[in-house]
């Protein structure tokens, strides 16, 4: 069963402002955030302003990420809330850039875009040499490839717990035993998103199949979204993606 989003009521095929695409990626991106965690047995909980846990996050995860642009009083009651509770200042997704952490005890990590491509715009079939990950085994090996891509950690961020989850799908390119590129794909009620796209070859190929994977695991009728910066936010929009809406990472400002 699909999870539920702020938009929901919206008819199929209504012309959206950036500002609700940016809402749609916010909240599926949460959706993502939420199997991950409940993935680990974590607890978590969700308002129509934040998403959150008070567990400790899986490494590359944040302990919260926002949902709504004008819910800025709420969502800094919650971050006071979290800091009192993990005994720090907890890492946050700002997902529409209205939260002034600078002089809070926080450091900006990064900014990076909302990207949309509408639903039909890229069309491309399935590439052969992928497959969906199905088994511990198989999981592990791609974990493998994803942390020697640029994700090092020592922690297993991904269990196979995710495999009963009907809404997240995870794909790797086979190569000698193993995987040499790789993404995830997760469905909420009005988008399909695209993340951790990761390649051992150098080669920006990744990203065109990881879209085509996309496009055909759930729903051709859903938009794809995401996010990005830099160099994968040029692939992506030379693949037909646009940016709707700007988010910010934020970290403790002690490193922690």
């Amino acid at each position: 069963m699909m999870r539920g989003s702020s938009q929901g009521d919206m008819p199929k095929y209504a012309v959206r402002s950036d500002s609700d695409k940016a809402r749609i990626c916010a909240a599926n991106n949460a959706d993502l955030y939420q199997a991950v965690f409940r993935a680990h047995g974590l607890p978590d909980q969700r308002t129509s302003a934040f998403w959150s846990s008070d567990a400790t996050a899986p490494p590359y995860y944040s302990n919260m990420t926002t949902l709504d642009p004008d819910a800025t009083e709420e969502q800094l009651v919650e971050i006071g809330r979290l800091t009192d509770r993990l005994g720090r200042r907890p890492g946050l997704k700002d997902g529409f850039s209205r939260l002034d952490l600078g002089n809070k005890g926080f450091q900006l990590l990064f900014s990076a875009s909302w990207i949309w491509a509408e639903p039909h715009r890229i069309s491309a079939p399935a590439p052969q040499d992928w497959a969906r990950i199905r088994d511990a085994a198989a999981l592990d090996r791609w974990e493998n490839s994803w942390k020697e891509s640029g994700s090092p950690t020592d922690a297993n961020v991904f269990t196979p717990a995710l495999f009963s989850d009907p809404d997240i799908h995870i794909y790797g390119r086979s190569a000698s035993g193993g995987f040499d590129a790789g993404c995830i794909v997760n469905r909420s009620p009005e988008a399909v998103g695209i993340s951790n796209i990761f390649s051992l070859t150098g080669t920006t190929q990744a990203f065109r199949d990881a879209v085509s994977l996309a496009g055909v695991a759930f729903s051709p009728d859903l938009p794809l979204v995401g996010y990005d910066s830099g160099a994968a936010l040029d692939e992506m929009t030379k693949l037909g993606f646009k940016s709707v809406g700007q988010l910010r990472i934020w970290l403790s400002d002690n490193g922690s």
